[in-house]
C-alpha cells in the first residue's frame, strides 16, 4: 500500500463555512493577511479587491478572466503575486474580482493547490499539506 507523508498539518475551525487556511499575499513592498476557502473545484485562486488596494495593484491591469460559478459570472485580473500559506511561500498568479461587493477569497487548482499534495480528515477538522516535489 502506498505512503503519502505530510510536513504540514493544520486544524481548520470546525465551525466556520467551508475549510479556510491563513494566507498572506505581498507585492510593491506590502502585504495582506488573509483567510482564504481552500476549493479543489475552483481553478484559480481570487481575492477580494479590496486587498489589491491595500497592496497598491491596479486591478484592472492584470490580466482579464471571466469567471463561471453556480450563481452567475464575474470579472478578474491576473496579477503576479507572492503568496505564503503554511510555512510555503510561492510566486504565482493570482486574480482580485473586479467588483467591490465581490467579498469572497478563494484558493484554488492553478496557483496553489497545483503546488502541493493535500490531505483532509475532516472529521478532526485537519488539513494536511506537502509540497508537491517534497519527499
Amino acid at each position: 500500500m502506498p505512503t503519502i507523508r505530510f510536513r504540514s498539518s493544520y486544524d481548520y475551525s470546525a465551525s466556520r463555512l467551508g475549510i479556510e487556511v491563513p494566507i498572506t499575499l505581498a507585492a510593491k513592498g506590502r502585504e495582506v493577511r488573509l483567510l482564504a476557502k481552500v476549493d479543489t473545484g475552483a481553478s484559480f485562486c481570487i481575492f477580494a479587491r479590496a486587498y489589491a488596494e491595500q497592496l497598491g495593484v491596479e486591478v484592472e491591469s492584470g490580466s482579464p478572466v471571466r469567471v463561471g460559478t453556480v450563481t452567475g459570472a464575474f470579472d478578474a485580473y491576473g496579477h503576479p503575486i507572492t503568496m505564503s500559506c503554511l510555512g510555503w511561500e510561492l510566486e504565482t498568479t493570482v486574480y482580485f474580482a473586479g467588483a467591490e461587493e465581490f467579498n469572497r477569497n478563494v484558493v484554488g487548482r492553478d496557483g496553489w493547490l497545483s503546488h502541493f499534495r493535500l490531505g483532509l480528515i475532516d472529521a478532526d477538522a485537519r488539513l494536511l499539506l506537502s509540497h508537491y516535489d517534497d519527499e
